[in-house]
């Protein structure tokens, strides 16, 4: 028995010793900044939102300048057919006027009598108006808008990404510290039941304790070997979850224990967290933007149901002509008009039918979503009050069970109980200090849940991931 009994304090002492890290404490806010600045996921989002930008300056390239030149020859037995050269610069506008400037200068024995110029060749410039279609809505300045609304949406996209990172990291921190804690009651009972085996032991031997009470002891020490083991894996899988967090090559997991003064952290009335989502939640302001979008291809669709009439003038002067010779130069330009329209404009007609379609679609599913969202929050924060609630009842109760573990202790020794029914009031202390980390955990992730699901999290990344 005395070999059994060294040998089981030495594993009890060697258990202690290592069941607990100790080391720095962090913090479920310096946790989320960790996960921030290092996570791929994260980073991954912040080339989301570059991805947005070139987006936008790939649209605004409608409305680059452009520097244009042709040459076009043909030489045949010794002969110079025709010699073309045509360079010019055509300016964009957000109206759809392009702007145009250029010298041209032909030769050629059998030059097409349109291309003859002077010898010193031929300077204009000109102006292209669309009277009809595309005056005001066309493909390049609605291009430009559709880009700005592919940039927010991938901005919310980037939002999406980080809400949901945070609320993953969220669950397995609480995870961590519910082992951890459940890890430091394991630790702490256990010493506390062999403290309570050995003086029953002494007590056993000298006729002042019944036998048996020294079995029921060592088996309550046992028992808790074992809930020492389990825990022990529990808290070292939960560590190894959190390293799928942290890719701070400075933060080492051996180092560091979770937080264990319990708070219940920064709360809000619950119409802030629901005004907070319709601002700015991603799925909705994604839907938004959608819509935009689809507005942008109703204007355009309804501006192609009108007709194409296209202005066109060049004023044109010779390469020789002097500024005081440039008297009556009106008479001396190029010019011309392009009208189309389709008799019966179906697919015209279509595209703004389809359009429109869409448009009512989005905005069912936006209402949906917007419900959806809503309840979400009402459902995480009636969830996060109750535990709240069961969080101070359950201390109540760890309280009376105290009460009643000490008042069997002293019946105990008074000679009015037994060891087992002294085990039974511990036993039921125990199991309400386990439900208490439970809570407090559980409380943790539904706080976290109603971050998630009114998009609290992305609050302070607003202005930041830009």
């Amino acid at each position: 028995m005395s070999k059994t009994l060294i040998f089981l304090l030495a594993c009890v002492i060697s258990r202690a010793a290592i069941s607990q890290p100790e080391g720095n404490i962090l913090g479920l806010d310096q946790f989320y900044l960790l996960v921030k600045d290092h996570h791929p996921l994260a980073k991954q989002a912040k080339l989301i939102v570059q991805r947005g930008q070139v987006v936008v300056q790939e649209a605004r390239g409608a409305f680059d300048p452009k520097l244009v030149s042709n040459y076009d020859t043909k030489q045949f037995e010794g002969k110079n057919y025709y010699e073309v050269w045509d360079t010019y610069v055509k300016i964009p506008t957000v109206l759809n006027v392009d702007l145009k400037a250029g010298y041209e200068r032909n030769d050629g024995q059998f030059l097409n009598p349109e291309n003859t110029v002077p010898s010193s060749g031929l300077y204009y410039a000109g102006i292209s108006v669309p009277v009809g279609r595309g005056l005001v809505h066309n493909s390049r300045n609605i291009g430009l808008k559709k880009g700005m609304v592919e940039q927010r949406t991938l901005q919310n996209q980037a939002y999406s990404v980080y809400n949901n990172l945070f609320l993953d990291a969220n669950y397995i921190y609480w995870t961590w510290f519910g082992t951890y804690q459940k890890l430091k009651v394991a630790t702490s009972n256990l010493e506390l039941m062999t403290e309570r085996f050995l003086g029953i032991r002494e007590g056993a031997l000298n006729g002042e304790n019944a036998t048996i009470d020294s079995v029921e002891a060592l088996i309550q020490v046992q028992t808790w070997m074992n809930n020492l083991e389990k825990t022990k894996i529990d808290y070292q899988n939960a560590t190894l979850q959190m390293q799928n967090f942290i890719w701070d090559p400075d933060t080492n997991m051996d180092e560091i224990q979770p937080d264990t003064v319990w708070s219940r952290g920064v709360v809000f009335a619950v119409d802030n967290y629901v005004d907070f989502a319709m601002r700015n939640h991603p799925d909705l302001n994604t839907l938004e933007a959608r819509l935009n979008g689809l507005e942008l291809d109703r204007r355009l669709a309804a501006e192609n149901i009108k007709p194409i009439l296209n202005l066109n003038y060049n004023f044109i002067t010779g390469g020789d002509r002097s500024d005081e010779n440039l008297t009556g130069v009106t008479n001396n330009y190029k010019g011309g008009v392009e009208f189309s329209f389709p008799l019966f404009i179906r697919k015209e007609r279509a595209k703004l039918k389809q359009t429109k379609i869409k448009i009512e679609e989005g905005d069912l599913k936006l209402g949906h979503k917007t419900r959806e969202v809503t309840n979400k929050v009402f459902q995480s924060y009636g969830k996060m009050t109750v535990l709240q609630n069961m969080i101070v009842q359950q201390r109540q109760i760890i309280d009376n069970y105290e009460i009643l573990l000490n008042g069997e202790k002293t019946k105990f020794d008074n000679g009015e109980s037994s060891i087992f029914l002294i085990n039974t009031r511990e036993n039921k202390k125990i199991a309400a200090e386990l439900k208490l980390v439970e809570l407090e955990a559980d409380y943790g992730r539904a706080l976290g849940f109603i971050n998630w699901s009114s998009s609290f999290y992305i609050d302070g990344l607003i202005n930041q991931v830009q």
